[in-house]
């Protein structure tokens, strides 16, 4: 994969989040205590949560955007996007009690 691909970005896109949710759990929920699968179990009893959970975990994706527009590798931006697109879908679905 070259350096400007929108497969890359899209990869990128749906992994950074997830790193995103993992600092969200480290900065939070870890100093009381909570072990991961407290906080899975969390999320899962409450699908409330899952929404702010997954819009906070999106802003890990700021650097890799401000990364890749100041390159100028724009497809790869556009395989961003998309990956964010696709989480905001997730969010609106949950928002209105479709998942």
């Amino acid at each position: 994969m070259g350096k400007n691909n929108p497969v890359l970005g899209f990869i990128l896109g749906l992994i950074v989040p997830l790193f995103g949710t993992l600092f969200l759990y480290l900065i939070k929920f870890m100093p009381q205590n909570i072990s991961i699968q407290e906080f899975i179990q969390l999320a899962n009893n409450n699908p409330q949560n899952i929404p702010k959970v997954i819009s906070l975990s999106l802003l890990a994706c700021i650097p890799l955007i401000t990364y890749y527009k100041n390159r100028r590798c724009y497809r790869t931006l556009n395989g961003v996007f998309a990956a964010i697109l696709m989480y905001a879908a997730v969010v609106v679905a949950y928002k209105l009690h479709w998942l």
